[in-house]
Protein backbone atom coordinates (compact mmCIF):
# COMPACT_ATOMS: atom_id res chain seq x y z
CA UNK A 1 0.00 0.00 0.00
CA UNK A 2 1.11 3.33 -1.02
CA UNK A 3 3.35 5.10 1.73
CA UNK A 4 2.48 8.70 2.52
CA UNK A 5 5.29 10.71 4.44
CA UNK A 6 5.52 14.00 6.52
CA UNK A 7 8.40 15.91 7.77
CA UNK A 8 9.26 19.61 8.42
CA UNK A 9 12.01 21.27 10.18
CA UNK A 10 12.00 22.57 13.28
CA UNK A 11 9.19 25.38 14.00
CA UNK A 12 7.53 24.45 10.45
CA UNK A 13 4.30 23.65 12.43
CA UNK A 14 4.11 19.68 12.21
CA UNK A 15 2.36 19.36 15.65
CA UNK A 16 -0.20 21.45 14.92
CA UNK A 17 -0.86 20.83 11.16
CA UNK A 18 -0.71 16.61 12.25
CA UNK A 19 -3.50 17.16 15.09
CA UNK A 20 -5.53 19.37 12.84
CA UNK A 21 -5.28 16.83 9.82
CA UNK A 22 -6.33 14.13 12.49
CA UNK A 23 -9.04 15.78 14.13
CA UNK A 24 -10.65 16.96 10.60
CA UNK A 25 -10.65 13.55 9.01
CA UNK A 26 -12.04 11.63 12.42
CA UNK A 27 -15.06 12.40 10.46
CA UNK A 28 -15.54 11.21 6.66
CA UNK A 29 -15.46 14.31 3.91
CA UNK A 30 -18.12 14.40 1.73
CA UNK A 31 -16.69 11.96 -0.02
CA UNK A 32 -16.62 9.13 2.32
CA UNK A 33 -12.52 9.83 2.87
CA UNK A 34 -11.33 9.35 6.24
CA UNK A 35 -8.28 8.57 8.14
CA UNK A 36 -8.12 5.91 10.74
CA UNK A 37 -5.56 5.84 13.66
CA UNK A 38 -3.66 2.31 13.93
CA UNK A 39 -2.61 2.72 17.53
CA UNK A 40 -3.59 4.44 20.89
CA UNK A 41 -0.32 6.88 20.55
CA UNK A 42 -2.05 7.99 17.35
CA UNK A 43 -5.24 8.83 18.92
CA UNK A 44 -4.33 10.14 22.00
CA UNK A 45 -1.58 12.73 20.53
CA UNK A 46 -4.33 14.13 18.17
CA UNK A 47 -7.11 14.26 21.54
CA UNK A 48 -4.84 15.87 23.58
CA UNK A 49 -3.01 18.46 21.24
CA UNK A 50 -6.47 19.45 20.01
CA UNK A 51 -7.98 20.00 23.55
CA UNK A 52 -4.96 22.07 24.30
CA UNK A 53 -5.28 24.19 21.29
CA UNK A 54 -9.21 24.35 22.51
CA UNK A 55 -8.56 26.27 25.55
CA UNK A 56 -6.34 28.90 23.65
CA UNK A 57 -2.39 27.42 24.03
CA UNK A 58 -0.28 26.15 20.86
CA UNK A 59 1.20 22.75 21.62
CA UNK A 60 4.44 22.67 23.14
CA UNK A 61 7.52 21.48 20.20
CA UNK A 62 8.56 18.06 20.27
CA UNK A 63 11.29 17.35 23.36
CA UNK A 64 14.92 16.38 22.23
CA UNK A 65 14.32 12.81 23.89
CA UNK A 66 10.71 12.01 22.34
CA UNK A 67 10.26 10.29 18.93
CA UNK A 68 6.51 10.52 18.61
CA UNK A 69 5.75 8.09 15.84
CA UNK A 70 1.78 9.18 14.05
CA UNK A 71 0.26 6.69 11.94
CA UNK A 72 -2.88 6.72 10.09
CA UNK A 73 -4.60 4.36 7.25
CA UNK A 74 -6.54 6.42 4.65
CA UNK A 75 -10.08 5.33 3.85
CA UNK A 76 -12.97 5.32 2.03
CA UNK A 77 -16.59 4.57 2.80
CA UNK A 78 -18.23 2.55 -0.20
CA UNK A 79 -22.12 2.48 0.73
CA UNK A 80 -23.95 1.26 3.55
CA UNK A 81 -23.33 -2.24 4.73
CA UNK A 82 -20.44 -2.19 2.50
CA UNK A 83 -16.31 -2.45 4.64
CA UNK A 84 -14.33 1.09 3.87
CA UNK A 85 -11.67 0.45 1.68
CA UNK A 86 -7.95 0.95 2.53
CA UNK A 87 -6.62 3.57 0.35
CA UNK A 88 -3.47 4.34 1.19
CA UNK A 89 -1.09 4.75 4.70
CA UNK A 90 -0.22 8.50 5.97
CA UNK A 91 2.54 8.76 8.98
CA UNK A 92 4.61 11.08 10.36
CA UNK A 93 7.55 10.67 12.69
CA UNK A 94 7.49 14.03 14.58
CA UNK A 95 11.47 14.26 15.14
CA UNK A 96 12.75 16.78 17.25
CA UNK A 97 15.12 19.62 15.78
CA UNK A 98 18.32 18.40 16.66
CA UNK A 99 17.68 14.67 14.82
CA UNK A 100 17.03 16.49 11.49
CA UNK A 101 20.19 19.09 12.41
CA UNK A 102 22.28 15.77 13.11
CA UNK A 103 20.67 13.83 9.58
CA UNK A 104 20.99 16.23 7.31
CA UNK A 105 24.48 17.78 8.06
CA UNK A 106 23.95 21.10 10.16
CA UNK A 107 25.61 19.53 12.75
CA UNK A 108 29.18 18.46 12.94
CA UNK A 109 30.83 16.03 13.74
CA UNK A 110 29.57 12.40 14.73
CA UNK A 111 26.42 11.54 15.91
CA UNK A 112 25.98 10.93 19.87
CA UNK A 113 24.91 6.96 20.22
CA UNK A 114 22.21 7.81 22.09
CA UNK A 115 20.90 9.32 18.68
CA UNK A 116 21.60 7.44 16.21
CA UNK A 117 18.69 5.53 16.06
CA UNK A 118 16.72 8.16 15.57
CA UNK A 119 18.81 9.45 12.74
CA UNK A 120 18.53 6.52 10.76
CA UNK A 121 15.05 5.77 11.32
CA UNK A 122 14.61 9.32 9.63
CA UNK A 123 16.76 8.87 7.12
CA UNK A 124 15.16 5.71 6.21
CA UNK A 125 11.58 6.97 6.94
CA UNK A 126 12.19 9.82 4.40
CA UNK A 127 14.16 7.69 1.85
CA UNK A 128 11.44 4.85 1.81
CA UNK A 129 8.20 6.72 1.12
CA UNK A 130 6.02 7.10 -2.10
CA UNK A 131 4.70 10.06 -1.11
CA UNK A 132 6.73 13.04 0.27
CA UNK A 133 5.50 16.29 2.32
CA UNK A 134 7.97 18.78 3.57
CA UNK A 135 6.23 21.44 5.38
CA UNK A 136 7.95 25.13 5.97
CA UNK A 137 7.10 27.73 8.16
CA UNK A 138 6.02 31.18 6.33
CA UNK A 139 5.56 33.00 9.31
CA UNK A 140 9.52 32.28 9.80
CA UNK A 141 10.66 33.63 6.26
CA UNK A 142 8.74 36.02 6.03
CA UNK A 143 9.20 37.73 8.77
CA UNK A 144 12.46 36.87 9.87
CA UNK A 145 13.94 37.11 6.20
CA UNK A 146 16.33 34.83 4.79
CA UNK A 147 19.60 36.38 6.84
CA UNK A 148 18.22 35.00 9.81
CA UNK A 149 19.90 31.63 10.89
CA UNK A 150 17.08 29.94 11.84
CA UNK A 151 15.61 30.41 8.32
CA UNK A 152 19.56 29.74 6.93
CA UNK A 153 18.98 26.39 8.83
CA UNK A 154 15.42 25.56 7.76
CA UNK A 155 16.64 26.49 3.84
CA UNK A 156 19.38 24.62 4.22
CA UNK A 157 17.75 20.97 5.64
CA UNK A 158 14.95 21.35 3.49
CA UNK A 159 17.47 21.26 0.17
CA UNK A 160 18.88 18.14 2.20
CA UNK A 161 15.80 16.35 2.63
CA UNK A 162 14.72 16.76 -0.64
CA UNK A 163 17.56 16.30 -2.67
CA UNK A 164 18.29 12.70 -0.12
CA UNK A 165 14.45 11.95 -0.72
CA UNK A 166 14.32 12.71 -4.85
CA UNK A 167 17.71 11.02 -5.94
CA UNK A 168 17.03 7.59 -7.99
CA UNK A 169 17.15 4.65 -5.63
CA UNK A 170 18.13 1.40 -6.76
CA UNK A 171 15.02 0.32 -8.37
CA UNK A 172 14.55 2.88 -9.99
CA UNK A 173 11.96 4.75 -8.07
CA UNK A 174 11.24 8.17 -7.30
CA UNK A 175 8.50 9.62 -4.72
CA UNK A 176 6.25 12.23 -5.35
CA UNK A 177 6.67 15.27 -3.30
CA UNK A 178 5.19 18.25 -2.05
CA UNK A 179 6.86 21.72 -0.57
CA UNK A 180 3.54 22.90 1.79
CA UNK A 181 3.80 26.57 3.35
CA UNK A 182 1.93 26.58 7.03
CA UNK A 183 0.46 29.46 8.44
CA UNK A 184 -0.71 30.87 4.89
CA UNK A 185 -3.92 32.55 6.26
CA UNK A 186 -1.89 35.23 7.75
CA UNK A 187 -0.20 35.80 4.36
CA UNK A 188 -2.75 35.40 1.40
CA UNK A 189 -1.82 39.11 0.48
CA UNK A 190 2.22 38.50 -0.09
CA UNK A 191 0.81 34.98 -1.56
CA UNK A 192 -0.68 36.78 -3.64
CA UNK A 193 1.66 39.36 -4.85
CA UNK A 194 4.06 36.51 -5.47
CA UNK A 195 2.30 35.59 -7.46
CA UNK A 196 0.82 32.45 -5.74
CA UNK A 197 3.19 29.81 -3.44
CA UNK A 198 5.64 28.79 -5.76
CA UNK A 199 6.23 32.86 -5.96
CA UNK A 200 6.99 32.91 -2.48
CA UNK A 201 9.43 30.44 -2.53
CA UNK A 202 11.16 31.85 -5.95
CA UNK A 203 11.25 35.43 -3.76
CA UNK A 204 12.33 34.11 0.24
CA UNK A 205 13.73 30.31 -0.27
CA UNK A 206 15.20 31.01 -3.59
CA UNK A 207 18.01 28.35 -2.83
CA UNK A 208 14.92 25.51 -2.72
CA UNK A 209 13.08 27.06 -5.57
CA UNK A 210 15.89 26.92 -8.07
CA UNK A 211 16.38 22.92 -7.26
CA UNK A 212 12.49 22.06 -6.66
CA UNK A 213 10.66 24.46 -8.94
CA UNK A 214 9.37 21.59 -10.41
CA UNK A 215 7.64 20.36 -7.65
CA UNK A 216 4.22 20.78 -5.91
CA UNK A 217 4.06 23.99 -3.98
CA UNK A 218 0.63 23.90 -1.32
CA UNK A 219 -0.13 26.65 1.02
CA UNK A 220 -2.27 25.97 3.83
CA UNK A 221 -3.05 26.22 7.60
CA UNK A 222 -4.34 24.41 10.47
CA UNK A 223 -5.92 26.77 12.50
CA UNK A 224 -8.98 29.01 10.63
CA UNK A 225 -10.03 31.51 13.26
CA UNK A 226 -7.11 32.91 15.95
CA UNK A 227 -7.80 35.36 19.10
CA UNK A 228 -5.61 37.36 21.46
CA UNK A 229 -4.75 36.43 24.75
CA UNK A 230 -4.74 38.34 27.96
CA UNK A 231 -0.73 38.63 26.86
CA UNK A 232 -1.40 40.02 23.39
CA UNK A 233 -0.24 36.95 22.54
CA UNK A 234 -1.72 35.27 19.11
CA UNK A 235 -3.64 31.73 19.91
CA UNK A 236 -6.58 29.76 18.45
CA UNK A 237 -9.67 30.26 19.05
CA UNK A 238 -11.92 28.00 20.83
CA UNK A 239 -13.92 27.18 17.35
CA UNK A 240 -11.45 27.37 14.94
CA UNK A 241 -11.51 24.56 12.62
CA UNK A 242 -8.98 22.73 10.48
CA UNK A 243 -10.76 22.68 7.16
CA UNK A 244 -8.02 24.50 5.18
CA UNK A 245 -6.21 21.64 5.23
CA UNK A 246 -7.82 19.62 2.91
CA UNK A 247 -5.66 20.84 0.31
CA UNK A 248 -3.06 18.90 1.57
CA UNK A 249 -5.82 15.66 1.63
CA UNK A 250 -6.79 16.88 -2.10
CA UNK A 251 -3.14 16.29 -3.01
CA UNK A 252 -2.19 12.64 -0.82
CA UNK A 253 -5.57 11.54 -2.97
CA UNK A 254 -4.53 13.06 -6.46
CA UNK A 255 -1.59 10.19 -6.21
CA UNK A 256 -3.54 7.08 -5.47
CA UNK A 257 -3.01 4.45 -7.88
CA UNK A 258 -0.04 6.95 -9.64
CA UNK A 259 3.59 5.02 -10.66
CA UNK A 260 6.60 6.80 -8.60
CA UNK A 261 9.05 6.02 -11.47
CA UNK A 262 9.69 9.76 -12.89
CA UNK A 263 8.67 12.58 -11.45
CA UNK A 264 5.41 12.91 -11.68
CA UNK A 265 2.95 16.43 -11.32
CA UNK A 266 -0.09 17.22 -9.16
CA UNK A 267 -2.92 16.70 -11.34
CA UNK A 268 -6.04 17.84 -9.45
CA UNK A 269 -9.52 15.87 -9.49
CA UNK A 270 -13.02 16.58 -9.16
CA UNK A 271 -12.84 19.64 -6.47
CA UNK A 272 -13.90 18.49 -3.00
CA UNK A 273 -16.70 20.76 -1.77
CA UNK A 274 -15.58 21.85 1.43
CA UNK A 275 -11.77 22.88 -0.01
CA UNK A 276 -10.22 26.12 0.78
CA UNK A 277 -6.99 27.11 -1.58
CA UNK A 278 -7.24 30.89 -0.97
CA UNK A 279 -7.57 31.43 -4.68
CA UNK A 280 -4.25 31.59 -5.50
CA UNK A 281 -2.75 28.29 -4.97
CA UNK A 282 -3.08 24.94 -6.66
CA UNK A 283 -5.64 22.65 -6.94
CA UNK A 284 -7.78 25.68 -8.33
CA UNK A 285 -10.99 25.66 -8.58
CA UNK A 286 -13.15 27.65 -10.92
CA UNK A 287 -13.34 31.66 -10.67
CA UNK A 288 -16.65 32.74 -8.41
CA UNK A 289 -18.55 34.92 -10.19
CA UNK A 290 -18.56 37.56 -7.18
CA UNK A 291 -15.20 37.08 -5.22
CA UNK A 292 -13.00 40.40 -5.04
CA UNK A 293 -12.67 42.69 -2.61
CA UNK A 294 -13.91 41.39 0.66
CA UNK A 295 -17.61 42.33 1.02
CA UNK A 296 -18.88 45.03 3.26
CA UNK A 297 -19.52 43.32 6.78
CA UNK A 298 -21.58 46.71 8.29
CA UNK A 299 -23.30 49.94 6.76
CA UNK A 300 -25.79 50.08 4.11
CA UNK A 301 -23.37 48.39 1.76
CA UNK A 302 -23.80 44.90 2.90
CA UNK A 303 -27.35 44.92 1.44
CA UNK A 304 -26.34 46.07 -1.76
CA UNK A 305 -23.38 43.65 -2.60
CA UNK A 306 -23.20 40.81 -4.20
CA UNK A 307 -19.84 38.91 -2.87
CA UNK A 308 -19.45 36.81 0.26
CA UNK A 309 -21.89 34.57 1.97
CA UNK A 310 -24.93 35.13 3.71
CA UNK A 311 -26.31 32.23 6.47
CA UNK A 312 -30.22 31.32 6.67
CA UNK A 313 -30.79 33.60 9.88
CA UNK A 314 -29.38 36.44 8.00
CA UNK A 315 -31.61 35.53 4.97
CA UNK A 316 -34.85 34.82 6.89
CA UNK A 317 -34.17 38.68 8.94
CA UNK A 318 -33.81 40.26 5.32
CA UNK A 319 -36.92 38.70 4.14
CA UNK A 320 -39.24 39.34 7.43
CA UNK A 321 -38.10 42.91 7.03
CA UNK A 322 -38.97 43.06 3.59
CA UNK A 323 -42.29 41.53 4.15
CA UNK A 324 -43.03 44.14 6.84
CA UNK A 325 -42.38 46.96 4.67
CA UNK A 326 -44.22 45.91 1.88
CA UNK A 327 -47.03 45.20 4.24
CA UNK A 328 -46.81 48.72 6.22
CA UNK A 329 -46.62 50.41 3.14
CA UNK A 330 -49.95 48.87 1.61
CA UNK A 331 -51.67 50.18 4.69
CA UNK A 332 -50.67 53.25 5.01
CA UNK A 333 -51.06 54.66 1.24
CA UNK A 334 -53.42 51.87 0.16
CA UNK A 335 -51.32 50.28 -2.15
CA UNK A 336 -49.89 53.40 -4.18
CA UNK A 337 -46.34 53.21 -3.04
CA UNK A 338 -46.05 49.53 -3.47
CA UNK A 339 -44.31 49.72 -7.00
CA UNK A 340 -42.02 52.06 -5.67
CA UNK A 341 -40.66 49.91 -2.49
CA UNK A 342 -40.42 46.75 -4.53
CA UNK A 343 -38.14 49.08 -6.87
CA UNK A 344 -35.68 50.30 -3.58
CA UNK A 345 -35.60 47.00 -2.73
CA UNK A 346 -34.99 45.08 -5.82
CA UNK A 347 -31.28 44.99 -5.77
CA UNK A 348 -31.04 44.30 -1.96
CA UNK A 349 -33.40 41.23 -2.39
CA UNK A 350 -31.02 39.81 -5.03
CA UNK A 351 -28.41 40.65 -3.19
CA UNK A 352 -29.73 38.45 -0.29
CA UNK A 353 -30.55 35.65 -2.56
CA UNK A 354 -26.73 35.47 -4.63
CA UNK A 355 -25.10 35.53 -0.94
CA UNK A 356 -27.93 32.65 0.17
CA UNK A 357 -26.38 30.75 -2.88
CA UNK A 358 -22.89 31.55 -1.75
CA UNK A 359 -23.56 30.40 1.53
CA UNK A 360 -24.49 26.84 -0.18
CA UNK A 361 -21.14 27.08 -2.91
CA UNK A 362 -23.63 27.73 -5.77
CA UNK A 363 -23.29 30.34 -8.59
CA UNK A 364 -25.27 33.04 -8.00
CA UNK A 365 -26.92 33.19 -11.13
CA UNK A 366 -29.31 30.53 -10.23
CA UNK A 367 -31.23 33.60 -8.34
CA UNK A 368 -32.37 34.16 -11.97
CA UNK A 369 -34.95 31.05 -11.37
CA UNK A 370 -36.73 33.40 -8.97
CA UNK A 371 -38.21 35.53 -11.81
CA UNK A 372 -40.24 32.58 -13.13
CA UNK A 373 -43.81 33.16 -12.61
CA UNK A 374 -45.54 30.69 -10.03
CA UNK A 375 -42.41 29.22 -8.74
CA UNK A 376 -40.84 32.27 -7.38
CA UNK A 377 -42.18 31.89 -3.58
CA UNK A 378 -41.09 28.52 -3.21
CA UNK A 379 -37.36 29.78 -4.72
CA UNK A 380 -37.53 32.21 -1.52
CA UNK A 381 -38.55 29.12 0.88
CA UNK A 382 -36.01 26.38 -0.78
CA UNK A 383 -33.29 29.28 -0.12
CA UNK A 384 -34.06 29.85 3.43
CA UNK A 385 -33.63 26.23 4.04
CA UNK A 386 -30.32 24.52 2.91
CA UNK A 387 -27.85 25.06 4.99
CA UNK A 388 -24.70 26.25 3.64
CA UNK A 389 -21.28 24.42 3.91
CA UNK A 390 -19.37 23.97 6.51
CA UNK A 391 -16.26 26.32 6.73
CA UNK A 392 -14.53 28.26 3.87
CA UNK A 393 -15.53 27.82 0.40
CA UNK A 394 -14.70 29.51 -2.87
CA UNK A 395 -16.78 32.40 -2.15
CA UNK A 396 -15.21 33.28 1.52
CA UNK A 397 -15.22 32.18 4.69
CA UNK A 398 -18.39 30.59 6.70
CA UNK A 399 -20.67 33.49 7.99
Amino acid sequence: MRKVAIVGVEGSGKTVMLAGLGELYSHPDPEGYFLCPKNFQTASYVAEKIARMRKGEWPTATAEDVLQGLDWTLRKRLGPGQRPRDVCEVSCLDFAGEVYRLAFGIRQGATPDEMQDEVDELLSYVRNADDLIVLINLRDIIVQGANDPRVQEAMWITNEILSYALDKRDDGRTPRAAIVLSQADSYAVTIKSCGGPKGVLARYLPHVANNYDWLDVLASSAVDKTVMDDNGNIVPAPDFQPTRLRVIMHWIRAGIGMTVRGRPKFTPQRPIQHQVDYGYGAPQRPAPLFAEPPPPSSGIGQFFTLRGRKNRAEYWKFVGVCFLICFVGGLLSEGFLLPLIALVLFWPSVANSVRRLHDMNRSGWWCLMGFIPMISWLVVIVLGCIPGTIGDNEFGPEP
